[in-house]
């Protein structure tokens, strides 16, 4: 066994590399400026190397239309298990049947799942009049909640031309569409009903422009299945933000319903779990009203965050009692069970289950030692991986495409090879992948395979030191602890320096263009657009200057800076308004958005584990949690870390 740290492995001869990755990197930009003639006179002279085939299929990518089928299909065939052949598949069947190529497309398209060419194979074969079981295929297609691709229109005309769109499937796709909030596409879909049943649409449409506030409306209409529908849908988008008004009209409307049992039993829990949620006074006796079968663990979370928000800590404790086996275990609901106990006077008991959650390396454990003042409890394992494993995960094709991919900047494409070759396989070879990955200096990596394989106390790789120096040197500049910036970049990122989320969010910390604009403007700094946010110095610099604009936004309240960072200050101002006061956990485990209510204590582990990574002293994470609305008691100082049972 060998601990994996600075290995090393044969490589080609480096100037002859470097000399083909400066050819390919310029061949690559070539194609992407739109310079083919630059870029097909590069091709010819890296046929040799390991990325050539990513520059046919860029250039089979501007030129599908124009390649003969067959050279195509036989590229696609000798690479299919290269990160681009999917994507390349279906941009090539797309353009075979936008040029009508219809043999061509049911030689080659019976098989994909993209909506567009499964549309392209069924006008093909109504143009080759091979239209048996052809229906149901249709009609699939059609029933979708929201607007499908052009090339469906004509498959769309045809099934409405054979009679195939009933009222039952018309209906079918209106529903599909308000539940996605396509109006106008449910307007679109309700032409096909027959005209008897064309107002329940209207109907629908009209309350969801109103926000279901007027169902009150709805004793007035016909019972039966549509009036239920519209009712069932209406009462849980409405209990979102409204549970009172919500409740109010399903006990107008009850009576008049003839619910099945799973339809009012479904209402019944969603309506009592937005007003435990929303903490409506009434949130009690409609939990209560829930039929016991209905009480799964999404109602019970929710109902043990109402009962410890109002203090209810006996039937906190019954609740959690309630809970799957997984969830009584997870450290959030062992905290809360042994709070229960210590506040109805279960000393002793308490003490005791405070005690063996103290013994975990998570928020709730490090809370549990802070109750008690005890050491924090952080075991580290080396990391130990056979160098047989290594070379053999290192020789796997997709990874050393992925090495390479990143080694020539195109880190997207590199990160697909990688997920490809770590897909499935076991926890020993997840162990080599996470060792490959330090060594070429990918975090990120490391962290998604060790996450995956489970080895939790390989905190060496888990939690890497890398950009350490820039955070140090900013974090002294903004006035913030350089632990709790590693903590949050930890959380953020995992620290990958290109990653980009779906919301736009960029680099290291996660910063928005917007943000940065803002930033800059305020606090006069160089903001030269959202490629420099890719830049950890320029990420870590916004990132730890909105930390500090957050932390002085809301009084040096670190949970609330760090809530503020995730959802925004303006959310965090919202759940401070109805005037909570108290402990910091308690507003945390009942704030309404999951994912900030899961981010804190995330953030706030890290960067407890990043403290004692750095050699500083450990700051209890209590003394982190001032208490919301209330004077700052004094802090609770630093902990001791030692290692014990369990970590």
């Amino acid at each position: 066994m060998l601990i994996c740290l600075g290995f090393g492995h044969a490589a080609a001869d480096p100037a002859s590399l470097e000399g083909e990755r400066k050819a390919f990197a310029e061949a690559w930009e070539s194609a992407r400026k739109g310079q083919h003639d630059a870029f097909r006179q590069a091709m010819p002279g890296l046929r040799r190397y390991l990325l050539y085939p990513y520059l046919q299929y860029e250039d089979f990518r501007h030129r599908r239309a124009q390649v003969p089928v067959e050279t195509l299909s036989q590229f696609l065939d000798d690479h299919r298990d290269w990160a681009f052949t999917p994507a390349l598949e279906t941009a090539w069947l797309r353009s075979l049947g936008e040029q009508g190529r219809w043999d061509e497309v049911l030689q080659y398209g019976p098989k994909s799942s993209d909506v567009a060419v499964r549309c392209h194979v069924a006008r093909a074969r109504i143009k080759r009049g091979d239209t048996h079981d052809l229906a149901p295929v249709a009609r699939q297609l059609w029933a979708a909640g929201s607007s499908q691709p052009d090339a469906c229109d004509p498959v769309f005309a045809w099934l409405r031309d054979t009679g195939g769109i009933t009222d039952g499937l018309a209906w079918e796709r209106v529903a599909l569409a308000m539940g996605a909030r396509e109006r106008n596409l449910a307007r679109y879909a309700a032409r096909f009903l027959d005209a008897e049943q064309r107002p329940w649409a209207e109907r629908w449409r009209r309350q969801d422009l109103g926000d279901y506030r007027s169902l009150n409306q709805a004793v007035h209409w016909e019972a039966g299945e549509r009036a239920r529908q519209i009712i069932d849908f209406g009462l849980r988008r409405l209990a979102r933000n409204d549970p009172d008004r919500a409740w109010e009209l399903f006990q107008l409307l009850d009576d008049s319903q003839d619910w099945s049992e799973d339809t009012r039993g479904g209402l019944l829990a969603e309506l009592a779990l937005w007003s435990a949620v929303n903490r409506s006074p009434a949130t009690p006796e409609r939990l209560e009203a829930v039929p016991k079968a209905f009480r799964q663990d999404r109602l019970l979370e929710w109902q043990a965050r109402y009962q410890v928000f109002e203090g209810d800590w006996t039937g906190a404790s019954r609740t959690i009692a309630e809970l799957s086996s997984t969830l009584q275990d997870d450290s959030r609901w062992l905290y809360w069970m042994a709070r229960a106990a210590l506040e109805t006077g279960q000393v002793d008991e308490g003490n005791r289950q405070m005690a063996e959650l103290a013994s975990r390396a998570t928020f709730y454990g490090f809370l549990a030692a802070d109750v008690l003042d005890l050491p924090y409890t952080i075991c580290p394992e080396p990391p130990r991986v056979p160098m047989e494993a290594i070379d053999g995960f290192r020789q796997h094709a997709a990874v050393q495409r992925a090495l390479e991919l990143r080694a020539v900047g195109l880190s997207n494409w590199a990160r697909s090879e990688w997920r490809r070759a770590a897909q499935g396989v076991d926890d020993d070879t997840l162990r080599a992948a996470a060792a490959v990955a330090v060594e070429e200096g990918w975090p990120d990596a490391a962290i998604s395979a060790l996450g995956n394989s489970g080895d939790t106390r390989w905190y060496d790789w888990r939690f890497p030191l890398d950009y350490i120096e820039l955070v140090r040197a900013r974090s002294a500049q903004a006035g913030v602890d350089p632990s709790w910036v590693m903590g949050l970049m930890r959380s953020e990122s995992a620290l990958a320096a290109d990653a980009i989320s779906h919301a736009g969010a960029r680099g290291l910390m996660q910063v928005t263009p917007h943000t940065a604009t803002q930033l800059a403007r305020r606090h006069k700094l160089t903001y030269q657009g959202r490629s420099q946010l890719l830049d950890p110095a320029a990420n870590i610099m916004f990132g730890t200057t909105y930390m500090a604009e957050m932390l002085a936004r809301f009084q040096g309240h670190p949970v609330l800076a760090t809530g503020a960072y995730n959802a925004g200050p303006r959310a965090v101002d919202r759940w401070i308004a109805d005037g909570y006061t108290g402990d910091p956990v308690v507003w945390i485990d009942t704030l309404p958005y999951f994912e900030t209510r899961d981010y804190i204590p995330r953030v706030m582990a890290f960067a407890t584990i990043y403290a004692w990574r750095l050699g500083q002293p450990v700051p209890r994470v209590s003394s982190r949690m001032p208490p919301i609305g209330l004077p700052q008691a004094d802090p609770p100082g630093t902990a001791e870390v030692v290692c014990r049972a369990e970590s």
